[in-house]
């Protein structure tokens, strides 16, 4: 799923689109509220650069003089590169190969769902530090984990990082972290983290809080255990079809595989196939239109749940999430 090959981006360009300008709008916001000025670096190095899509919306919105992406997984580095190469420039590869090139010349590196995938993450944030210029930051986005959420269920996620954890890591790389902010909205269970360079910067003390946050976790897992003999239960046999082709749906096809498997079409506001998953893959309006009545599942996280609620009301359609299966995870929609 995370090899080189790794194409989740191109699977929606639109989406892809609209995450980068979200993501981009959270940026802008997030610098005022922890540090009372906007952010304008002139040169941003962002690793784990994906599609491009957001670098260059940091491009247009702050007229970089300098933006640098690199980004390992070869698809996504070819539609990157179909992108205004004036704006910014992505390469393949990882940033630690190009330390001596990159080092201290950014005011600015961005890495956005990055570090929790990383073997050492001391050692990522110590060449984030390395890259910046005086008086530079290492801003770093990436699930909140002080809130048990579904970046639990990805294998590829080394670490789960509390704001606790997080600064432990940073002290140990030499960085300090300014402050942090969980984001809203369509970001809605990411946390923003803005560092300096500071080699003094010390280890938090532990905190004995986080014995709730690891049964939090726990209850968490055990609710996603349950959704594939509460689907089975609730939908009685009945035929269904599912909304989403993203990230969400990829977590139901390991965790509740017979809900997807069971699926008679997969929809999408836009389907780039005929067929997705040996699915039939087609446009969710033209299917709400030719079979009322029908329940859909929606595949999206949570967050997303009440507008894509909202997409289907009055069509006569019955949709429901996945979290309505599981005894547990009712209460987070």
């Amino acid at each position: 799923m995370y090899s080189d090959g790794y194409d989740l981006g191109l699977v929606d360009p639109a989406a892809d689109a609209a995450r980068a300008e979200g993501f981009a709008a959270r940026i802008d916001e997030s610098a005022v509220t922890l540090l009372g000025c906007t952010l304008r670096p002139r040169s941003v190095v962002e690793f784990g650069a994906g599609t491009g899509a957001l670098l260059e919306e940091l491009a247009r919105r702050w007229q970089l003089r300098k933006a640098l992406g690199f980004e390992a997984a070869s698809q996504l580095v070819a539609s990157a590169r179909q992108r205004d190469p004036a704006r910014a420039t992505i390469r393949q590869g990882y940033a630690e190969e190009a330390l001596g090139e990159i080092a201290g010349g950014y005011d600015l590196c961005l890495s956005v769902n990055v570090l929790e995938h990383a073997l050492s993450p001391e050692a990522f944030l110590s060449v984030s530090r390395r890259a910046l210029s005086d008086g530079g930051h290492v801003l770093v986005i990436c699930p909140d984990g002080d809130v048990a959420d579904t970046e639990l269920l990805f294998l590829d996620h080394v670490s789960s990082f509390s704001q606790q954890s997080l600064r432990m890591v940073a002290a140990a790389a030499g960085l300090h972290v300014t402050g942090s902010v969980a984001l809203r909205g369509r970001q809605k269970g990411f946390r923003l983290t803005l560092l300096n360079s500071n080699a003094t910067a010390r280890e938090a003390p532990l905190d004995l809080q986080y014995l709730l946050l690891a049964q939090a976790r726990s209850d968490f897992l055990k609710g996603w255990s349950e959704i594939d003999d509460g689907a089975s239960e609730w939908l009685d046999d009945r035929p269904y079809a599912m909304f989403g082709a993203g990230e969400f749906r990829n977590l139901l096809r390991t965790y509740a595989p017979r809900l997807v498997k069971g699926a008679q079409a997969l929809l999408t506001d836009k389907p780039l196939a005929a067929t997705l998953d040996d699915r039939p893959w087609l446009r969710a309006s033209e299917y709400a239109s030719a079979h009322p009545q029908t329940i859909i599942v929606a595949a999206v996280n949570p967050r997303s749940w009440l507008a894509v609620a909202g997409k289907f009301r009055g069509s006569g359609m019955h949709i429901v999430h996945p979290y309505l299966f599981s005894s547990r995870l009712k209460e987070r929609l």
